[in-house]
């Protein structure tokens, strides 16, 4: 999963509209271009860890005024960003297209759809949050800070002002959770309890030694520091989490067991006031997808119903193929010889790119069982070789499926797609513009098409694209079927039990995982099928003519949009 953590901040700065200028669609519109770096610039200076993130030099980027660590909120001020936000869409809209240049064309689309999105997303406050087990912002504090980058004193000044205003933070997201047990939109006591678990547990195995080693190692690699200077730092360190992370950790952790007696053991969204309709708005903000939800759900059922009998195809043509493809597991002794082979393999189906590096990391034991098996870490957009790939050990997760992980976060999934945008140069604010469905999908496409390149036959390979194609599609409708069909553990049961044997306890891992993170799971699965219905798409436009690689360029020069901006622009292939 791509795993970079941005606040979630409305954009609220309106500039005075000066006219549009005529330009032709080679020449950017330099009041367009004004307004939205403008929007770059406050976006990304939101927060002490979103601006790290972003940008290695924030100076050189114009933001000389730096933030104060977390930004605080409430619940009046989710609801209430509604008319700020629709005149910011007003005036994007009020641009003439003929003014702009073809990038800042796609950048007012993308724009103007992600306003409508987070303003109908202003509708649904009740149901906001930044907890959950997996991506919830307490399960991913830890690694985001470990990796903080510390290059120079301000870097340094900003991650401590981070550890101070975690408390204060927290309280923040607390009070949230509080007002939604008023609301009737609280999560489950399950997904509560795993939160709050997670917590207790985090500070009983002293899961923040992960900071204190990392963050000694910066300090002691910190030329711009004196001795003393890194040994007063140390000690301002350990104070920080003493009585800042340590209390804040745990006043989360007691004030969500207070909340506990008034949630319910129901994990489904159908169950909570306008859960429906928040979930129809959930699954289009986190897929890119304009599809409905019964569309989805059948387009899911299709593809899983032809996988199957692929697969059983295949069974019947020869069984031991269902042995022999997984023959390439542990051809590979490391993890950098499987990221040199795929890309050595996918030149011939994907687009070249800046060179690119990375740095291979495993999560510490103390986090093993609250994050998912592997992460991708973004780098700053002025600093794209910084690339992090996290793996984790954890004996839930099955070692044996490392190359499609690693061709998911690395070759040619998130590492390569990020680098290939970042080396493009498109309008700043697009890199801040967030698609998890296209960033997803495009991983998940990238990572059954990587099956290609694991040696083994095409019918071998077909059982495992197959095979994955069953698991992705199955997740996707048991998140529906929770969250849109009202349906319960049994319900879920009966329906795994339909493609195969399950157990009881495979079910409840299940439930409980679409329970926690609604419309995670369609992120991947809709997004893969959108892509492959985009590539039909392409070969209806292009025919003859066609390519794995022309349209592999294509979606990569477009970067992350919804899928129905990146179909209109296949109309236009050949400009971009």
């Amino acid at each position: 999963m791509r795993y970079f953590y941005k606040i979630t901040a409305l954009l609220m700065i309106i500039l005075t509209l000066t006219g549009c200028l005529p330009a032709q669609n080679t020449i950017d519109n330099p009041d367009f271009t004004a307004l939205t770096d403008e929007l770059f610039r406050s976006e990304a200076n939101s927060d002490s860890l979103t601006l790290n993130y972003t940008l290695s030099h924030p100076e050189n980027y114009g933001i000389t005024e730096l933030p104060k660590g977390f930004q605080s909120f409430s619940y009046d001020d989710l609801a209430s960003n509604g008319p700020a936000l629709e005149n910011l869409l007003a005036t994007v809209e009020s641009y003439d297209t003929d003014s702009l240049s073809l990038k800042q064309q796609i950048l007012q689309d993308v724009l103007c759809d992600s306003l409508r999105t987070d303003i109908q997303g202003t509708k649904f406050a009740a149901f906001s949050g930044a907890l959950g087990p997996t991506t919830g912002i307490q399960a991913q504090l830890p690694v985001l800070l470990a990796e903080f980058r510390i290059g120079d004193a301000a870097d340094l000044e900003q991650y401590f002002s981070l550890l101070t205003s975690v408390p204060d933070y927290f309280q923040s997201l607390l009070a949230l959770e509080q007002k939604k047990s008023e609301l009737g939109t609280l999560s489950c006591r399950a997904s509560l309890g795993r939160i709050i678990s997670q917590c207790r547990e985090f500070l009983q195995s002293g899961g923040f030694s992960v900071l204190t080693t990392t963050f000694g190692k910066k300090i002691a690699a910190a030329q711009f520091l004196s001795e003393k200077e890194k040994t007063d730092s140390l000690s301002r360190h350990d104070d920080c989490i003493r009585q800042y992370l340590t209390p804040a950790y745990q006043n989360l952790a007691d004030g969500l067991t207070k909340l506990l007696p008034l949630a319910t053991d129901n994990g489904s969204l159908s169950s909570r006031p306008e859960g429906t309709s928040y979930y129809s708005h959930l699954v289009k903000r986190m897929t890119g997808s304009s599809l409905p939800v019964d569309e989805l759900e059948s387009i899911m059922k299709e593809k899983l119903d032809t996988a199957q009998e692929t697969l059983m195809a295949y069974a019947k043509k020869d069984p031991s193929l269902f042995s022999t493809c997984q023959s390439y597991v542990g051809k590979y002794p490391s993890t950098d010889s499987i990221l040199t082979a795929l890309q050595k393999r996918m030149t011939s189906d994907f687009p070249e790119m800046a060179d690119s590096s990375y740095e291979i990391k495993y999560v510490d034991e103390a986090l093993e069982d609250y994050l998912s098996p592997a992460f991708y870490l973004t780098p700053p957009l002025d600093d794209s070789r910084a690339n992090v790939i996290y793996i984790n050990n954890s004996n839930r997760f099955d070692a044996s499926s490392l190359f499609n992980t690693l061709a998911h976060e690395g070759y040619p999934g998130h590492l390569y797609q990020t680098c290939y945008m970042y080396g493009k140069k498109l309008p700043l604010l697009r890199y801040l513009l967030d698609y998890g469905g296209y960033t997803e999908g495009w991983a998940t496409y990238a990572e059954l098409y990587s099956y290609k390149y694991t040696g083994v036959s095409r019918d071998e390979t077909g059982i495992l694209r197959n095979n994955m194609a069953v698991s992705l599609c199955l997740y996707g409708l048991c998140d529906i079927g929770v969250h849109a069909r009202g349906w319960d553990r049994e319900k879920l049961l009966s329906f795994l039990n339909q493609y195969g044997s399950w157990s009881r306890e495979t079910a409840d891992s299940i439930y409980d995982a679409v329970s926690d993170e609604p419309a995670s799971y369609l992120k991947y699965t809709a997004g893969y099928l959108e892509f492959t219905r985009l590539k039909d798409k392409m070969k209806e436009k292009l025919g003859d003519s066609y390519s794995e690689k022309i349209f592999h360029t294509y979606v990569l020069d477009m970067g992350p949009a919804s899928f129905d901006i990146l179909e209109k622009y296949i109309q236009r292939y050949g400009e971009l």
